[in-house]
């Protein structure tokens, strides 16, 4: 009686035994490898539209939620800049993945309107996010008048949006006529040429039978010609034999 007890202890201890093993190698190693089966990499969704980066994840079976906007100087704006997890992660099925899309930069790289008009500039600044603050003038030969010369800062400078743009238009070259000089006396020819905006040049002596002494007998650039402000006139002035 007692052996067939003890036997029966055994058995059913024997019995238990096996049956924990067989949990444990189950939960410990079966078990992973079936979740395994059902776990999902995180696909790549960087660059892409919103409704891309949607079929993409549902191809997974994974669901995707948009997060916000965030500003990003190398995503173009409505492209993803940021997901979570992010890609090459390994998930659960049906899991859940976050992506941000991109408002573009709060920086530009400022265009070369050179030779623009100002209207014509003041609608391609504004529609860049930019504004037209103060606009000078300067003389240029070069330029056509009230075209403009260059920006401040410069065209090829990054600029944040919302900023003011300094423009610099072209006053052109001002020219007025030149006086008549000729018959004039030396003293009485410069300050006509000082009037006049002009600036005394090279002055010369030649000998004339025709002009008294300390008379201009010729200038240049002639009369009535049409030279820039500031420029110089040049004279010859009569003297006698000594």
């Amino acid at each position: 009686m007692y052996y067939n007890g003890a036997r029966s202890f055994l058995i059913s201890f024997f019995v238990s035994l096996f049956t924990s093993i067989i949990v444990c190698v189950v939960f410990f190693f079966v078990i992973p490898f079936v979740r395994t089966s059902a776990d999902v990499v995180v696909p790549e969704l960087l660059g892409s539209t919103a409704e891309q980066a949607r079929v993409i994840a549902e191809s997974r079976e994974l669901l995707l939620i948009v997060g916000g906007e965030e500003e990003n100087e190398n995503v173009a704006k409505n492209l993803v800049c940021r997901q979570m997890p992010l890609s090459g992660s390994v998930v659960r099925n049906k899991s859940t993945i976050t992506i941000f899309m991109s408002k573009g930069s709060s920086f530009i790289v400022l265009p070369d309107f050179k030779e623009q008009g100002l209207s014509e500039a003041t609608v391609k600044i504004s529609e860049l996010g930019l504004k037209i603050g103060e606009v000078k003038s300067e003389e240029n030969s070069t330029i056509d008048k009230d075209r403009i010369i260059t920006t401040i800062p410069e065209a090829g400078t990054k600029v944040k949006k919302g900023v003011a743009i300094i423009v610099v238009l072209s006053r052109g070259t001002e020219v007025v006529k030149v006086p008549r000089l000729i018959g004039k006396s030396l003293s009485t020819a410069k300050r006509i040429i000082e009037d006049n905006s002009f600036v005394v040049g090279r002055v010369s002596w030649e000998v004339s039978t025709e002009y008294n002494v300390g008379i201009i007998m010729r200038q240049s650039p002639g009369a009535g010609k049409m030279a820039k402000i500031g420029s110089k006139v040049n004279l010859v002035v009569a003297t006698v034999l000594e």
